[in-house]
């Protein structure tokens, strides 16, 4: 399972190494913890172990040399991206040539090999030299011929280093990802050889080698979109997220949720709400997230009253919530952007009501939670003052503010992550305990790149992966398929996409997930009169989700690593907190307007009943409004809330009508129990 739940690990590794502690804020943390004190410290080292365990340490000569490596990978990306005209196929296969170097040397290919470097792994390095150095040598100096033969009239230099590309390619995503998206890749390799075999509309032609390397070693495949975002667009917002975090950004948005939440009931459970959708703003990784704050947070909503499973449920569903709050929103966010060919800004404007509605969601099932158990709030005396806080780290929220304003203002999204970073430098020295020396800086620079490692092995194989879709017509047949099945009824479209989704994501980390997907399902919801977008983050929730469905539920693993609970158990709660989550895909295909689609009253209409209708599900979810409410009531409650959720004055109208009924119901029967 280790292997499979390798999702943004980096991030994991680089986050729980940023613990500075600020001076002028009176908090700490192990007040609250007492005794658990050393358990939460104990329990944040064995789950970083625990996310190691299938690295190298980096540790004497070996980490200085592949911490410079890094450190220069991402320094090289900000000379090409901010000063120097680099093509972008120059780009990409610098950026894949040592991002597999790098992936080499620090991903062992066994556990046995994990204490040192083997022959094997120098082969490797060597092999991705050969290929990066073929490239350099074949577009060097403004040629074109291999772009304009690739694919169609391959030499057989191409053919040779191509099949090494792409043998090196899946050797390194199986030692970063696992063996489910090296299957995929290898079924459609096998497929695009034997459709002739295929069964009824899988029928196809069957290609040849040359022509399945030579147009997989193209900018159609290995070298197309997904690498060219990686090389752009996630590097760059990536170390962005690294330079907020080492600057103390993650633990000021720890200690403002706390200031703001942490004395009202349930506080510790509504802290993680706060500070995982605070968190996910730098960060998109949701296991990160769990990661960072979980160690502190989990014992600390134990301590309040709730039990190990609960508190691991609102961690994992918090968390999970994280990947999709902009600005930055994962690899996946900026890939969606370029497939649909619309600007980043759009993305992330897309994103910002279903992402508050979902917080909104488990924020009120966790306080009604709260209410049913009696549940405190910590002692005041002993949770940071919110003005202290604003006034001692306040400035770490600028460097986000001028990432939004300036994509809001249209420049490119590689402009703003740059000013960003420099905004967040510069900003770092307005207190001590905030400021970025040349240590952080290396520090930020280096997790920056190893952060991206697995972005890099997933975007490389998912290269492939499109252009044998593309080859073989693939998606053509499974859209008619989809089409055939749902007929004109979009419903039972988006069920079976949703399925196709969690079950395609059973193995795989969001961004392959979501590549896979989008290439295959998103064209279906398309033809059938929804717009892109729509499509696409309908793919891309649901990829995000899957880290709380069971049975796998990825991110869930972490969680119980700190709160020492049961994985399905808490995958099994967790989706229950999570439902309406799984609902909310359906809201914006109905309701576009949740997308920020269509006139401004129109969406702050569908705003205030989406809240309404998110309000209604939680206290059906919990059965509690006040005191707790029967079954019958709590499922005429769920109706209406969805109802009130669903597009149309007319079902608006009807859902007020079911919840007064229900709330009269609970009125009438509380007042005969008194009585």
């Amino acid at each position: 399972m280790a292997g499979n739940y390798n999702e943004d690990k980096q991030i994991a590794a680089g986050a729980a190494n940023t613990n500075k502690a600020t001076d002028t804020v009176a908090f700490d943390e192990r007040k609250l913890l007492g005794d658990e004190a050393e358990g939460s410290t104990a329990q944040t080292e064995q789950l970083t172990d625990e996310y190691e365990a299938v690295k190298r340490k980096l540790t004497g000569k070996f980490g200085l040399f592949v911490g410079i490596l890094a450190a220069l990978f991402t320094a090289f990306h900000f000379y090409a991206l901010g000063i120097a005209a680099i093509s972008a196929i120059d780009l990409r296969n610098f950026h894949m040539t040592i991002g597999m170097i790098l992936i080499a040397l620090i991903y062992p290919a066994s556990r046995r090999h994990v204490s040192r470097v083997t022959i094997i792994d120098i082969l490797w390095c060597i092999c991705a030299l050969a290929v990066g150095y073929y490239i350099w040598s074949q577009t060097t100096g403004g040629q074109n011929a291999f772009l304009m033969r690739a694919g169609v009239r391959p030499t057989q230099a191409d053919v040779i280093f191509g099949g090494m590309a792409i043998v090196l390619i899946l050797a390194m995503t199986r030692r970063v990802i696992g063996w489910p998206l090296v299957i995929v890749t290898l079924l459609l390799i096998a497929y695009a050889r034997l459709a002739p075999h295929a069964p009824g509309i899988f029928f196809g032609r069957s290609f040849s080698w040359q022509r399945i390397i030579s147009y997989s070693f193209s900018t159609d495949g290995i070298y197309g979109i997904p690498l060219g975002v990686s090389s752009t667009f996630v590097i760059l917002f990536v170390t962005f997220g690294c330079f907020l975090k080492d600057s103390g950004a993650g633990e000021f948005y720890t200690r403002f949720a706390y200031s703001l939440a942490g004395r009202f009931r349930g506080g510790p459970a509504k802290v993680v709400v706060i500070s995982s959708a605070l968190f996910g703003m730098i960060s998109g990784s949701s296991i990160a997230n769990v990661a960072t704050t979980g160690p502190v947070t989990i014992p600390l909503m134990k301590k309040a009253g709730f039990d190990k499973t609960y508190a691991a449920a609102v961690e994992s569903v918090a968390s999970t919530g994280g990947q999709f709050v902009p600005p930055i929103m994962g690899a996946a966010a900026f890939l969606m952007a370029e497939i649909i060919g619309v600007p980043i800004s759009t993305i992330m404007l897309a994103a910002i009501l279903p992402s508050v509605l979902y917080f909104f969601a488990v924020f009120i099932v966790i306080d009604f939670q709260a209410a049913k158990r009696g549940l405190l709030g910590l002692p005041k005396d002993q949770l940071p003052v919110l003005s202290q806080v604003l006034k001692a780290e306040g400035h770490l929220i600028i460097p986000l503010v001028v990432l939004i304003w300036v994509l809001l203002a249209g420049f490119t999204p590689i402009r703003a992550a740059l000013l960003s970073i420099g905004t967040c430098i510069v900003l770092s020295w307005l207190r001590e305990s905030t400021r970025m020396g040349p240590k952080e800086m290396y520090s930020a620079l280096k997790n920056g790149a190893l952060s991206c490692t697995e972005v890099i092995a997933a975007c490389s194989a998912a290269g492939i992966i499109m252009a044998l879709v593309n080859l073989t017509g693939l998606g053509l047949r499974l859209s008619t398929v989809m089409v055939t099945i749902a007929g004109d009824n979009l419903f039972l479209a988006l069920v079976a996409t949703a399925i196709v989704v969690i079950i395609m994501s059973l193995g795989l980390p969001t961004t392959a997930c979501y590549i896979i997907s989008a290439a295959i399902m998103a064209p279906v919801l398309v033809e059938l009169g929804i717009s892109p977008i729509q499509a696409h983050m309908f793919v891309f929730f649901f990829a995000c989700l899957s880290g709380i469905t069971p049975p796998v539920a990825l991110v869930v693993f972490p969680a119980c690593a700190i709160a020492k609970a049961k994985p399905f158990t808490v995958s099994l709660l967790a989706f229950r907190l999570g439902l309406v989550g799984f609902m909310m895909p359906f809201m914006f295909i109905y309701g576009p307007q949740l997308l920020w689609q269509g006139e401004l009253f129109d969406i702050v209409f569908a705003t205030i009943t989406a809240l309404i209708g998110t309000f209604l599900i939680g206290v059906a979810s919990e059965r509690y409004f006040g005191g707790p409410i029967a079954w019958p009531v709590a499922i005429i409650v769920f109706i209406a809330g969805v109802l009130i959720i669903a597009p149309g004055l007319k079902t608006d109208i009807i859902g007020v009508g079911l919840a007064a009924t229900a709330m009269g119901i609970t009125y009438m029967l509380r007042k005969r129990a008194a009585v």
